[in-house]
Formats: structure tokens, C-alpha cells, sequence
């Protein structure tokens, strides 16, 4: 037996497997024994059922043509009767002489009722005979109680037309019939009347079924147009009388009116509207096709019997051998692989069972061996396993020191962080990094991790011997294994193996990092590949600490140099308008005349003192404005503020900007322009800002300013019928310092007017825009909101938001 095992495949189940192939086999016997029988059984009787069909069919055509000629005989007979009578002598003369009244009425019907009671005396058939006129009028009837009903049934000669036939059922019972009228002509071919004649039709049904012998349930009967069967006075239906009424002949199998599956025959007769049918019952017809079955069907199950013991005995003698092998190959499959099977034929199973006997044996040789590899493989696989395993924690902190790297700017922080990964994920004893001073001369301990380590922030010699310092000069990865002296590091004589890896930049090394084990050979190269990974990690993370440093540092100096730009514009501007204010006020003063009169040459350059000042003092006041925004001091004062009046005091104003200028001033203000809430001044600044660029730019024409209240804000428009803006300006005229171009030069100004109005509109919330054509002018329009912000934007807050774009 084989020993047992932890991995050993389950037992094998047995019950209920024995037998199977006799089984199989058996059954396999009986269909090729049964199936083809079977088979032949069902298509002798198939063809049997449709020779006896077609047989019965032949037979009922034959007959049912019989019938149809017996029909149209007895008919033709009927008919000849009549013409005959026609034909006697005396028998037109007498309906000539009443139908003209040559004779008395009653001498001539009396003549006429003899004559139609003779033929009546000769013919038995015909049970009522009458006489009628061209107009329809009875002149002698052989049975009047009979004579209105018959009237009624009278079929219509046409034109040309001798003899009329139509099949009846009188109404009072009194049985079916056949009425035939012929017409009756005098001596010159006139119409005189005609002669009706009512035939009994059992005598014609009964001639029918002697015609042929169609068995004990064959039946053949006469249907008129409207479904009434003649012997038997009633409606009948069936798919043959459907379609024998529908004018066609045929045959087939159907069921009759009475509900019996038939065999039958239909034709139709138009000239008598009849339809003949004959039919023959199928259980009748196909008997004989029953008793042939059931006898094959008897053959059938002996022979099956007979199949099955013979198919019994030969299974047993192929399967009992079969039966062995498959016991010893299941004693095999459970771990038996000392089992034999006796070889008792020389036969192929015989054969069989000798290979089978051999192949055990080499099977039991294989086992033997197969364990044994099994065993080295399982021990390969427990190595590869741990390897795998230690792989997996290598690549983890490997990862863990990737997420610090991204995560931690201090370059202590981050080592320190390091090294306590890389020990406690690898198992190291001690795990430190080195990096360089300026000099390249020294290396400087600056994070470790290991047992107590007394030598943190120790400087040692890059020329030291062993694997830090040969790492350092050389720029490449040494490994040792020890015992030997530590030259860096904790004294732990325990210390079995040490790798050394550069950190390293471009072509600079820049430190080192020193990794202690206390188990030999324990730095393969997948190991030394992972590290060498950890320790490039470590010199990007510490470039980009520098990076972030040297960036806060830049920072910080911006910062500083901006505090003081705007410190400088606060106080230069505050020291420009003292001396300003003076030169403006003691020019002002002189043109006036105070201090005395002036020449003329003197005039024109007080003048021109003048509004330089003032020039200048608007600079100086943006520039102001400018710092405040800036520095975060400027704060609007929200108030109700009416533009209309607001709009029509500036335009006041803007009227001495146009004074030497053929421009004409146009405002249009909604009048139920609703007030708004704002800074008075400051709106009051942005309008005459863009009136004044309005008038510098426009030569001649018009300057319009609009009010209008639109979607919850009012929207102030100022245009000009100037030069227009250029593309490439309409968003550049909007930023600090930036001017427009006016016919190829730049006008006068420090570019700051847009600039401020833009960011008065945005802090009362509004927007402005610029819609302009070159050469035909240009609209400045902005926005002001009806109600207040919640938090209205600060110059501090503008600052932020220019920055951040």
C-alpha cells in the first residue's frame, strides 16, 4: 500500500459501478435488434394503410361514377316522359284551344285532366302533373292540394331554354322531389305555357345504393345546393359536402356528417345543382392494416425476448474479464499497486490484462521514484516561497519609502523616517545614512536606526577603509561579510554582513547608505537591486527638501520686496501731493491775478504749470489708489446711490473734456432705473475715467452714455464714435500699466485708469467689458448688482484672485 499522505486524492467511489458495460451492451443489443424492426414494422404498415386508401378510393370513385350516370339516366328518362306527352297528338291542341278559348273552360280541362291522369297511370314516379299558361296561371293540375306548393318551386324557363330541373323539400311534409318543367309550343313555335312534373326521389336514392357495394358502413347520397340531403330530408355538413357545394370533385379522408372518420368521394352535378357523395367508413376499411400490425408487433417482442438472452450471454463472457481490471485498477487508483490480474485466455483481453499486470509494475517503479522528487521539489518550493515572501516585504517598504519621499519636504524628518522603515520592514540590525559635507572631505552620520547608537551626528573620513567609504569614492554598491572590524556604526561584533550603496546625482555622490545584518550572505543581488532603489529614493527626496527650501526662501524674499514696492508707492505718493497741491495752488493763484498781473507769454506757461500739476496729481492719486488696493486698505462706503443723478452730474463735468471738440454728449437713462447700492465716489471715477478715454480717443461724433436695468443688475455703457481698439488690446487695456494705441503710438498716461475702474466694478460685484470696431468706435459697459454682496471683495481679495491667475 501506498503511505499515507497529506495531499492523497480521495477515495475513488465504487458502489453501483459494476455492471455498467453489460448493462451497455445489452442495451445496445436490443436497439440494434428493435429499432431496425421497429422501423420496417411501421413502413410495412404505412404502406399497407395507403395501398388500402387508394384501393378504397379507386372503388369509390368507381361507383360514385356509376351513381352520377344512374343519376342523370333516370333524369334523362324523366324528361323524355314529359316530351313525349308534349309531343302526343291532341295535347298542344288542347292548351292551344284553352289558352284562346275556342273551346268552354271546363270541356277543356276536363280533356286536358284525362290526358295528365294517363301518364300518371304509366309512370309511377311522378306523383302530381300541371299544366300552366305563358302568364304563370295553373290549367289543370292532377293534385290541387299540392299545386300552390309546387307553384312556388317552379323553375324559370329562359329564353331558348326546353326543360327546367330543380331538386325540392315541400314544405308540408309531404316528402322530396324532383321537379322538371318543359316548355310547351303550338303549331307556329309559340310559348303556350309549360308542363311541371313532380318525380318522387327515393325511387332515384334507392337506385343509388344498388349501383355498387361499398361494405357494411358505405353510404352514397344526394345533397342539393343548399345542404339538404334528399332520403333523408335534412341539412347535412361535412369537408366533402362543403366542397363538393363549392363546385369542385375530389377525395381524401375527413370526417362525415355524422362525426365517422370516412374515406370519401364527392363530385357535383351543375346542371342538376347536386352533389354526389360516396363514403366508406375507416375503421372498416382499414382493418385489416390492424390485425396486420398487431401481428408484427407480436414478431417484434419475441424477437426482442429472443435478442435479449442471447445479447445476455455474450455480455457476460466480455464483460467478466473487463469487470477484473476495473476492480484492480480501483484497488490501484486507492494506492494498491501490488495488484495482478490473472491472465486465464490468449485472446485481446488476455493481451490486455498481461499489459495491464506490466504497467502496474512500472507504475509501482515510477511511484517510488516520483516521491522522492516530490520531496526535493516541496523543499524548492518552501525556498522559493520564502523568497517570495521576503520579496513582497522589500517591495512594501520600498513602496512605504516611496510615500515619504512624496509626503515629507524636512530632510531629517524624511531620513529618520527612512532608516526606521528600511530596518523594520528587511529585519536589519542597523540601517544609517551618510551624506558629504561641502568639501566632499567628510561624510556626517544623519539618521540611523539599530540598537543603542552612541555615534549619531559623528563625522568620519571619506577616506576611510571599508564598504561606506569604498561606496563613496567609487560610486557603486559593496557588499562584505564579516566577521570583521566595523569601522562605522554601533560596536556589534554580531554583525554578519554589510552593504554599502551611493547616493548618488547625475555623476556626484552625495552620501551613503549603510545597511548591517546578522546573517551571512544575506544580500543577494534582488536584495541589493531593492536597497539601491530605496537609496536612489532617498536622493531625489533629499534634492527635492533642498528645492523646497531654496523656493520658500525665494518666496519669502518676493514677499518681502513686494512690502516694500508698496511701501515705497504709500510713501512716495503721500510726499509727491504735498509739493503738488502747492505748485497747483500758488499757480492757480497767479492765473487768477492775486499776485498781479501777467503777460501773456507768462499766462500760456502758468497754464501749462497748471495742468501738468494736475496731470500729474491724477498719477499720483492712481498710484495711490494702487498701494491701497494692494496693501488691503481701501474699503468701500455702500450707500443708496441714484444713478441717474450721479450720471447726470458727471456728464456735467465731461462737457469741458469735449469743450474744443466737435463731440456731441448724449445720455439715455431708463426712467424707472431703480437705485443701487455702491460707493458714490468711486462709480462716480469709473464714469468719468471712461468719458475721459471716450474723449481722448474720439476726434468728432458722439459719446453716449446708457443706463438700463437687465436680470437683477443695472449695466452702464459708455460709447464713442472714436478709432476704436484693435484685437490683440481689448484685454490688455484692462491690466495695470498696459495702453491702448491710438493711429500707431501709445497716448499719454501711466495705464492705470481701465485698470482701477476694473477693479472698483469687481469690488462692488460687477464685471466690465469692451465691445469696439476699428474705425468706428468702441463701448465700454459694466454691471452693477441692486443689492449689496453679503461679503463685498476688498482690494486684498483682488490681489489674491490676480495672483492666483
Amino acid at each position: 500500500m501506498l503511505p499515507s499522505d497529506p495531499m492523497e486524492r480521495p477515495r475513488i467511489p465504487t458502489t453501483g459501478m459494476r455492471g455498467g458495460l453489460g448493462r451497455t451492451l445489452l442495451t445496445a443489443f436490443l436497439i440494434l435488434a428493435i429499432v431496425p424492426l421497429s422501423a420496417i414494422s411501421w413502413y410495412a404498415t404505412l404502406r399497407e394503410r395507403q395501398d388500402i386508401q387508394r384501393e378504397v378510393t379507386a372503388k369509390l370513385s368507381s361507383v360514385a361514377a356509376m351513381a352520377e350516370m344512374q343519376v342523370r339516366r333516370e333524369i334523362e328518362y324523366r324528361v323524355a316522359t314529359l316530351a313525349f306527352w308534349e309531343t302526343s297528338p291532341g295535347a298542344g291542341e288542347d292548351v292551344s284551344s284553352l289558352v284562346a278559348g275556342a273551346v268552354t273552360a271546363d270541356a277543356a280541362c276536363d280533356t286536358l285532366h284525362r290526358r295528365l291522369q294517363a301518364i300518371l297511370s304509366q309512370d309511377s314516379t311522378i306523383r302530381c302533373l300541371i299544366v300552366v299558361d305563358d302568364t304563370g296561371e295553373v290549367l289543370a293540375s292532377t293534385d290541387p292540394q299540392t299545386t300552390d306548393l309546387l307553384m312556388a318551386q317552379i323553375p324559370a324557363l329562359e329564353f331558348g331554354q326546353e326543360t327546367a330541373l330543380q331538386p325540392v323539400a315541400l314544405d308540408s311534409g309531404v316528402g322530396e322531389g324532383l321537379i322538371v318543367a318543359r316548355r310547351l309550343t303550338g303549331r307556329d313555335g309559340e310559348t303556350l305555357g309549360c308542363l311541371v312534373a313532380w318525380f318522387e326521389s327515393n325511387d332515384l336514392v334507392s337506385d343509388l345504393l344498388a349501383v355498387g357495394e361499398l361494405g357494411e358502413t358505405g353510404e352514397i347520397y344526394l345533397v342539393r345546393g343548399d345542404g339538404m340531403e334528399l332520403s333523408q330530408g335534412q341539412v347535412v355538413t361535412s369537408t366533402g359536402i362543403a366542397a363538393a357545394l363549392t363546385g369542385e370533385d375530389g377525395e381524401g379522408l375527413y370526417e362525415s356528417y355524422a362525426g365517422v372518420p370516412v374515406i370519401g368521394v364527392y363530385r357535383w352535378m351543375p346542371e342538376l345543382e347536386l352533389a354526389l357523395v360516396a363514403e366508406q367508413a375507416q375503421e372498416e376499411a382499414f382493418a385489416t392494416v390492424h390485425d396486420v400490425t398487431a401481428a408484427v408487433v407480436g414478431a417484434t417482442l419475441v424477437v426482442a425476448l429472443v435478442t435479449a438472452a442471447i445479447a445476455a450471454v455474450v455480455t457476460r463472457q466480455f464483460t467478466r474479464p473487463i469487470v477484473r481490471l476495473t476492480e484492480s485498477a480501483l484497488n490501484i487508483a486507492e494506492g494498491d499497486l501490488e495488484q495482478r490480474v490473472p491472465v486465464t485466455s490468449r485472446d485481446e483481453i488476455g493481451i490486455l490484462a498481461y499489459v495491464f499486470n506490466h504497467m502496474t509494475a512500472e507504475l509501482k517503479t515510477l511511484y517510488d521514484d516520483l516521491e522522492d522528487k516530490v520531496a526535493q521539489r516541496t523543499a524548492l518550493l518552501q525556498k522559493a516561497n520564502y523568497q517570495i515572501q521576503q520579496r513582497a516585504i522589500q517591495m512594501k517598504a520600498s513602496l512605504e519609502v516611496g510615500q515619504a519621499v512624496t509626503s515629507v519636504l524636512d530632510s531629517d524628518r524624511l531620513l529618520d523616517q527612512v532608516v526606521q522603515v528600511v530596518r523594520g520592514r528587511f529585519a536589519y540590525s542597523y540601517v544609517a545614512v551618510y551624506t558629504s559635507d561641502e568639501g566632499g572631505a567628510h561624510l556626517l552620520l544623519r539618521a540611523s536606526a539599530g540598537d543603542a547608537d552612541p555615534f549619531h551626528g559623528q563625522r568620519v573620513s571619506t577616506d576611510l577603509a571599508g564598504p561606506v567609504g569604498q561606496a563613496f569614492r567609487d560610486g557603486g554598491a559593496v557588499v562584505e561579510s564579516h566577521p570583521l572590524p566595523i569601522t562605522v556604526g554601533p560596536p556589534a561584533s554580531y554583525t554578519r554582513s554589510e552593504v554599502a550603496l551611493p547616493l548618488r546625482l547625475g555623476d556626484r555622490t552625495l552620501g551613503v547608505l549603510d545597511v548591517q545584518t546578522t546573517d551571512e550572505e544575506s544580500f543577494d543581488a534582488d536584495a541589493v537591486s531593492v536597497l539601491q532603489n530605496v537609496a536612489n529614493q532617498i536622493i531625489i527626496a533629499l534634492e527635492n527638501a533642498r528645492a523646497y527650501a531654496v523656493e520658500r526662501q525665494a518666496a519669502e524674499q518676493l514677499r518681502e520686496l513686494d512690502r516694500s514696492k508698496r511701501r515705497f508707492l504709500t510713501n512716495m505718493s503721500h510726499e509727491l501731493r504735498t509739493p503738488l497741491t502747492n505748485i497747483i495752488g500758488f499757480s492757480r493763484l497767479m492765473l487768477k491775478g492775486i499776485e498781479g498781473s501777467l503777460t501773456d507769454r507768462q499766462q500760456e506757461d502758468l497754464q501749462i504749470i497748471y495742468q501738468n500739476g494736475q496731470h500729474l496729481l491724477g498719477l499720483v492719486d492712481d498710484l495711490l489708489d494702487v498701494s491701497q488696493i494692494e496693501a488691503g486698505l481701501m474699503e468701500l462706503e455702500f450707500r443708496e446711490v441714484d444713478l441717474s443723478d450721479l450720471i447726470s452730474s458727471v456728464m456735467a463735468t465731461a462737457s469741458a473734456l469735449v469743450r474744443d471738440k466737435d463731440i456731441e454728449l448724449c445720455q439715455e437713462i431708463a426712467p424707472d432705473l431703480p437705485k443701487v447700492y455702491g460707493d458714490m465716489a468711486r462709480i462716480r471715477q469709473v464714469l468719468l475715467r471712461l468719458l475721459a478715454n471716450a474723449a481722448k480717443f474720439a476726434g468728432q461724433g458722439s459719446i453716449t452714455v446708457q443706463a438700463r436695468c437687465t436680470d437683477g443688475e443695472i449695466r452702464v455703457s459708455v460709447s464713442d464714435t472714436g478709432v476704436g481698439i484693435p484685437p490683440g488690446d481689448r484685454e490688455r487695456i484692462f491690466e495695470r500699466f498696459e495702453q491702448g494705441t491710438m493711429n500707431g503710438r501709445r497716448p499719454n498716461g501711466a495705464g492705470l485708469g481701465l485698470s482701477l475702474s476694473k477693479e472698483f466694478v469687481e469690488m462692488h460685484g460687477g464685471r466690465i467689458w469692451v465691445e469696439s470696431e476699428v474705425g468706428k468706435g468702441s463701448t465700454f459697459t459694466f454691471t452693477l448688482p441692486l443689492q449689496p454682496a453679503s461679503s463685498p471683495k476688498t482690494g486684498a481679495d483682488l490681489g489674491e484672485e490676480r495672483d492666483r491667475t
